[in-house]
């Protein structure tokens, strides 16, 4: 299986960092004007790619262990789905108490994709749940 990518900026191609690693690894792409976030700021950034997430999966973007570790930068809400044909974009939140630079081509978060069950929706009664 593939899941195909396409770059509409200047940015590192997201990889793995081994081959059997879960995690795609994603970049701040270079024309990303250097950016620093307070405590309790928080951003989106343009990825630089549109992929193509095959049907019955998702993409889910979780933090790089350094990142939040070292920086304590954290993911906000990040789903791609199989219909999004937009560009991806970052959402990060500061949650410490120093201020924290964003700087191109810095290794900034991982995507996993994850199979997904694709239920029917049915409505119900309060009573019935």
């Amino acid at each position: 299986m593939y899941m195909k990518f396409a770059k509409v900026r200047d940015v590192i191609d997201p990889q793995r960092a081994n081959p059997g690693d879960a995690g795609i690894d994603f970049y701040v792409p270079s024309d990303f004007p250097e950016t620093t976030l307070n405590h309790g700021d928080s951003i989106l950034i343009p990825a630089g790619v549109k992929v193509e997430v095959p049907i019955g999966y998702a993409m889910i973007f979780h933090n790089k262990s350094g990142v939040a570790a070292k920086k304590n930068l954290y993911v906000g809400a990040d789903t791609i789905d199989h219909g999004y044909s937009g560009e991806v974009h970052i959402n990060l939140v500061n949650n410490g108490l120093e201020p924290q630079t964003i700087s191109p081509k810095m290794k900034i978060i991982q995507g996993i994709v994850i199979p997904v069950i694709l239920c029917e929706l049915q409505e119900t009664t309060v009573e019935d749940l």
